[in-house]
Order: C-alpha cells, then structure tokens, then sequence
C-alpha cells in the first residue's frame, strides 16, 4: 500500500492522531503509535511495539507494548530500562565507547495497565524523571 501525499503533512489522519506528549531535549523517538485509537482501552489492537524512546546522555530506555500482543484482555506494558556506564579498571567511565544496550541493562521500572490514560500519565512522569536523574556517579 502507498502512502497518500497527504500522509506527508502535519494534517494528515496519521498525524493528527498522535498524542500530544511532552518530550524534553534529549531524547529519540524510535516509534510512536500512540493514538486516539487506543483509548478506548487496549481494544485487542495493541502491537508488540507501540512506543520506544531512548535518551543516550542519561542512558534510559522506555519501551511500552501489549501483553499478550493482539489479545482483548490484554494490557498496556512499560518498561523502564537503564544501561550503567561501562567502567576502567580503576572504576571510571568509559565514555570513548559507542553507546548501546547490552547484557548490563537494569530495569528500573515496570508498569501495567489497562487504562489509555493511566499509561500516558505514568509515561510523561517517567521521560520528566529519567531526564533528570543521574544513576552514577563519575
């Protein structure tokens, strides 16, 4: 299926659906499909992915899906991840690395819901958190 040219624009039926999230500098958005759509409470269209965003200064990760995926009874599942800062043999940080996630990622946050709003809720309170706290120290 091709998109329409008015997909393009900011006033296209895909465009126009996004919720209005309040995301500060830092962060990237890896997916978004967060919508109007899904506020009648998960409905059974929820996808593995609906909402991935990172921020690499602060080294967080949040992720939101369904689980199960496709399921009516399912829930709304965020997940906050941090990556520690990879260290020298004397403790200091490595910062000559290229960051990415890897086997040493805690979890810091997990929440489910049912609730739309609940979950955009306890999204914005996490990205204003996690672009805020610092989790080490140098």
């Amino acid at each position: 299926m091709t998109a329409s040219p008015e997909d393009a624009t900011p006033r296209s039926r895909a465009h126009v659906r996004l919720e209005p999230l309040r995301i500060p500098s830092g962060w990237m958005i890896g997916i978004n499909s967060l919508d109007d759509d899904l506020h009648s409470e998960t409905g059974g269209i929820c996808g593995t992915v609906l909402f991935l965003a990172w921020n690499e200064g602060r080294r967080f990760k949040i992720e939101i899906g369904c689980e199960p995926e496709l399921d009516p009874n399912g829930s709304f599942l965020m997940t906050v991840v941090y990556q520690p800062w990879p260290r020298t043999d004397r403790g200091r940080r490595r910062k000559d690395l290229p960051f990415e996630f890897d086997e040493n990622v805690q979890t810091v946050h997990t929440f489910e819901t049912r609730s739309y709003r609940g979950l955009l809720t306890e999204l914005e309170q996490w990205i204003e958190r996690c672009t805020m706290w610092t989790r080490e120290g140098n």
